[in-house]
């Protein structure tokens, strides 16, 4: 598995699994066929309920701590006992408010273990600096070995790197053929902040599949070309650019073809041909509302 490096020198596999509804009946298989194909990285979420789960199915199969790289998220849900939309219509109640620190003490908790290797805001929201502080001190403290964020737009690193004294490790954010991101990848890159991709193949909170990408011809013609399937082409296309990739999946064939990405590699021809289907358009995670809680400088 290849690794990269990050600003900080931690090492991180170039592919890993994403937990997002993986149904907790099927985790223990998924993760024990997972490791058994090579997978060391696996991402988790206290919103997407598959910390105890994922740190269950580890411990079933006797997976050592030290052997996998385990990332997760700190999510605003759960500073509330109760729903809360954040966008067009804010609800902010702060009755029954829970400090940051219990929440990110119950990501601990939940997955069984006193170090998290990736520890991500889950979303600019506008106390996300104030997310990011807290995960700073327990980096500090030696509890978290890289502090990521999620969906930031250049205005949001801006104010969060002019905030803190660590500068973000990862910025997770969705990229696909159909939005390359490339402008945004290069600002990261420049700042020594590492890009992972998410959400390259589904809509919006779901796992179903984009057809449009999955069956956009010109992929298609290009994974005949390499005898591959095309997430497995859309897959490569990102590692080619050392963006790190999360695919989740449950079926053991699909989880062996989104690990078998180090055994071929795309033309510069092929790489154009992927990069000229972008709309420069988010398709599901558009922060870009949220920049309007950034102080005034930053808008």
């Amino acid at each position: 598995m290849e690794q990269i490096i990050l600003n900080n020198g931690l090492e991180m596999p170039l592919v890993g699994l994403g937990t997002y509804k993986i149904p907790a009946e099927k985790m223990t298989s998924v993760i024990g066929e997972a490791y058994h194909l090579g997978y060391r990285k696996f991402d988790t979420a206290s919103y997407y309920e598959t910390e105890k789960p994922l740190a269950q199915a580890l411990r079933y199969n006797g997976i050592h701590r030290e052997d996998v790289f385990i990332t997760t998220k700190l999510n605003i849900k759960y500073l509330y006992f109760f729903d809360y939309w954040y966008g067009k219509h804010k609800i902010f109640n702060v009755r029954n408010f829970r400090s940051i620190t219990s929440v990110v003490e119950d990501s601990f908790k939940n997955l069984g273990t006193d170090y998290v290797d990736l520890f991500f805001v889950h979303w600019p929201w506008p106390n996300f600096i104030k997310f990011y502080k807290v995960l700073e001190r327990f980096y500090k403290e030696g509890r978290i070995r890289a502090i990521g964020v999620c969906s930031c737009l250049e205005p949001h690193l801006e104010a969060l790197m002019d905030s803190v004294e660590t500068i973000p490790a990862v910025n997770q954010i969705e990229i696909s053929p159909l939005n390359t991101q490339k402008d945004r990848v290069k600002y990261c890159v420049d700042r020594g902040i590492h890009v992972e991709a998410m959400s390259t193949f589904s809509h919006y909170r779901s796992i179903t599949p984009r057809l449009e990408i999955i069956n956009n011809p010109k992929i298609e013609e290009i994974a005949e070309k390499y005898h591959k399937s095309s997430p497995q082409i859309i897959l490569r296309w990102l590692v080619q650019q050392k963006i790190s990739v999360i695919p989740r999946s449950t079926n053991i064939e699909h989880l062996e073809q989104n690990i078998s990405l180090f055994d071929f590699a795309l033309s510069d021809e092929d790489m154009k041909m992927i990069d000229s289907l972008d709309q420069k358009k988010f398709l599901n995670y558009d922060s870009t509302y949220t920049i309007k809680d950034l102080p005034a400088k930053y808008r």
